[in-house]
Formats: C-alpha cells, sequence, structure tokens
C-alpha cells in the first residue's frame, strides 16, 4: 500500500509503483526486493512471476506484506510483464527493473527529479553498475542505425560519468524510470517480442515521438551482469530487431540504408557461423519468424504513424553509425552454448 502523496518526496507525488518481473530469480530476487523495500519505503512494489518453478514468487515474511504479486500460469515474457505490472499498479512514476538489480541508497529521487523537470525527456536510467559497484555496466544504450542495442560505458570506471545528466541514444532496460502518462501513451511495450531488445524498441518509438532520453549517473544501480550470448537470445534478439526496423522506419529509409543493413547482416551471420551450437539455425528462424508476424508489425507500423513526430533521417542522425567492436570482440571470442542463460526464460519459436 501507498503512503499518502504528502509522505513522498516531492519529485515523486503520486506515488511511486516498481515494476519487478522474475523467473526463477531466487536469492537475487529476494536480494533485490530487500534493497528496494530499504531505498524506497514508501513505494508500491509489483512483482509479476512468469511461472517460475524455483518457489521464489513465494515472498518471504516480513517482505510479503508489503510486496504485490502477479503469479502467471504460463511464462508471457519480460515484456508482457513489464505490461501487466504497469497495469496492475497505481503510481503515476513507474520503475521497471531486472530481478538481479540492487539499487544503491538515494536512487529514486534523482530520476523522479529528472522527469519532473524535464518534461520533454520521456524516461532515465541510472548509472548501472557491475556488481563491485566500482565499473558501469551501462550509462544508457548506444543503439546502432540498424538496430543494435550496445552497453553504453561497458567496464569503464563508474567515476568517469559524474552526477550531471546526461542524453542518450536509448535506455538500457535492466532498471529505468517513466512517467505512466508516458507509458500509457506509447501503449506500453511491444509484448510480441516476448524477451531481449524491447528496450531498443520503445527507446527508438519514443525517440520517433519527439521525446529525450537520458542517463541520471546520481542514481546508482548496480547489476549481477555480464556480457555473454547464447542460441536462444541471439535468435529473440535478431527476430525482434528485424521487426522494429520494419515496424518503425519507412520504406525509403530502409532502402537508403540498405548498404549498411547489409552489412550488418553479414556481420551476424559470420558470428551465427562462428559460434555454431544452434547459431546459425537461430539466425535463420529470425526472418520466419518475422514474415509470420507481419499482421503484428503492420500494426506497430500503425502505431508509429499515430505517435510520429520526428522524421526517420533526423532520428537517425542522433543515433550511432559505429559498431563497438569491442563488445563483439567480447562476444566473439565466447566460446560453446554461452556463458549465461537470462533470468527471464526462453521462448524460441
Amino acid at each position: 500500500m501507498l503512503s499518502p502523496a504528502s509522505a513522498l518526496p516531492a519529485a515523486t507525488r503520486g506515488g511511486v509503483s516498481i515494476i519487478v518481473v522474475n523467473f526463477n530469480g531466487g536469492e537475487k530476487l529476494r536480494r533485490c526486493l530487500q534493497a528496494m523495500l530499504a531505498t524506497a519505503a514508501e513505494a508500491e512494489i509489483v512483482v509479476v512471476d512468469n511461472a517460475s518453478s524455483d518457489g521464489s514468487a513465494e515472498i518471504p515474511s516480513p517482505l510479503a506484506s508489503r510486496i504485490r504479486v502477479i503469479r502467471n500460469a504460463v511464462n508471457v515474457g519480460y515484456a508482457a510483464g513489464l505490461n501487466q505490472g504497469a497495469d496492475a499498479s497505481s503510481g503515476g512514476l513507474l520503475v521497471f527493473a531486472n530481478m538481479d538489480t540492487v539499487p544503491e541508497p538515494g536512487w529514486l529521487e534523482p530520476l523522479a527529479s529528472a522527469l519532473r523537470e524535464n518534461p520533454q525527456v520521456a524516461a532515465v536510467n541510472p548509472l548501472l553498475l557491475l556488481m563491485d559497484g566500482l565499473s558501469v555496466n551501462a550509462a544508457g544504450q548506444r543503439i546502432h542505425v540498424t538496430g543494435l542495442g550496445f552497453n553504453h560505458g561497458l567496464g569503464e570506471p563508474a567515476g568517469k560519468f559524474g552526477n550531471r545528466m546526461f542524453a542518450v541514444d536509448g535506455i538500457h532496460g535492466a532498471f529505468f524510470a517513466m512517467k505512466r502518462s508516458t507509458y500509457e501513451r506509447v501503449g506500453g511495450f511491444d509484448a510480441t517480442g516476448f524477451l531481449y531488445h524491447e528496450d531498443v524498441n520503445s527507446s527508438w518509438l519514443l525517440r520517433l515521438a519527439g521525446y529525450e532520453l537520458c542517463c541520471v549517473p546520481a542514481s546508482r544501480v548496480r547489476h549481477d551482469y555480464f556480457l555473454s550470448m547464447h542460441a536462444d537470445k541471439f535468435h529473440l534478439l535478431e527476430r525482434n530487431r528485424i521487426a522494429m526496423l520494419m515496424a518503425y522506419l519507412r520504406p525509403g529509409t530502409l532502402l537508403a540504408l540498405l548498404p549498411v543493413l547489409i552489412f550488418t547482416e553479414l556481420l551476424a551471420w559470420g558470428y551465427a557461423i562462428m559460434r555454431r551450437h544452434g547459431f546459425r539455425g537461430a539466425k535463420w528462424r529470425s526472418y520466419g519468424w518475422a514474415i509470420a508476424h507481419r499482421q503484428q508489425i503492420r500494426e506497430r507500423r500503425r502505431l508509429a504513424a499515430k505517435l510520429r513526430r520526428v522524421g526517420d533521417f533526423r532520428l537517425l542522425a542522433g543515433l550511432s553509425w559505429a559498431y563497438d567492436w569491442g563488445q563483439f570482440g567480447v562476444l566473439a571470442r565466447e566460446r560453446g552454448l554461452g556463458k549465461r542463460k537470462p533470468g527471464a526464460g526462453i521462448v524460441s519459436s
């Protein structure tokens, strides 16, 4: 239950709702929720559990009395889980968090103030740190013009980014905040993607709608993260990237981008062939999935046309035209099936 508005900081009047999507989170989920309760005592916390089998949806006392749990009989995916939690919550400020994040004290006020004081800003990230608290996981995302998303600042020292808010290409989905009014205006998150790339998708749509996106390094959150790839993740990233480009870019823009789009496809295929272990099949299935979901892509295209305030070429001019070869290199050196399976569940169809 939310405390009365008068008990909330001025920047969070209207209430704060924190949505955490869980799939077999175990101790990571409990650690996340304990940190949330300790650092955002007045916030409403909603956990959307995607049919976990490890018992993590059974929130132990005394946490259970302060947390609402929505239990899904099947795994509906991360994006749909975010929508469920937002739609079931009451706050005017929405915070979306991975179950393996740990917010540091004082994280909420800078995010809320940034949104309150800058109406042109649609969504904000904290400075996401690795669990050592010293190195950066992501200061937002660098989004390539072909829809690839890279962690901005990965591995760099946290002190490099100071405390002043700055604009970013895109929001990193591990932990971010937006006003409910913005969430409702864009229709929530694209649930057809199931998992991965929903942050790039939402960032692209928000930028088309004329909004800005920012990182607020005065707010800090730790994330249990390391860069890794496996075939299912690769399939989801590629299919969702292709569907997004088809939905949000006009045909003439796709034609103009054809050389760089082809180059990105060659990179993806080269990586798939090098990795083996199902990667080639995963890449091939991404095309079939996009074709099979052409009706949903048309619906997203209509939504983008309705929201559009920015032309394609103006939007692309604000994105990255350079690849992050360092992050590519980390993934290229990985061998085998991949070191880490995702915490939100996988559907490979």
